[in-house]
């Protein structure tokens, strides 16, 4: 998948927000697809899927907001749910994803 497929729209900011959320929406409008890109290509290399920490951790993106990323790669049906669950580093069961 090119970055071209992928969504470059505007982070998502609540009405009315707060000017500080409205300048970090706007600070990741672009960062927010090249991020998406980079954990595309970390489920891509694991056809049997991953949680979405576990392609984050693959792609240096765990101290970003990987999980928003990951929510919106499956809200635009680009990862679907396996069924399975994996054990995060919290110590809980995580869904794993693999590419659509």
């Amino acid at each position: 998948m090119g970055q071209a497929e992928l969504d470059f729209s505007p982070g998502r900011i609540r009405n009315p927000d707060h000017e500080t959320s409205i300048e970090g929406a706007r600070a990741i409008e672009y960062r927010a697809g090249s991020q998406k890109a980079r954990l595309l290509e970390a489920y891509r290399h694991y056809p049997l899927g991953l949680t979405d920490e576990a392609a984050a951790a693959r792609e240096g993106l765990l101290h970003t907001c990987y999980w928003k990323r990951c929510g919106e790669l499956r809200a635009d049906g680009k990862i679907i749910p396996t069924g399975e669950t994996r054990m995060g580093s919290a110590g809980v069961q995580r869904i794993v994803c693999r590419l659509a």
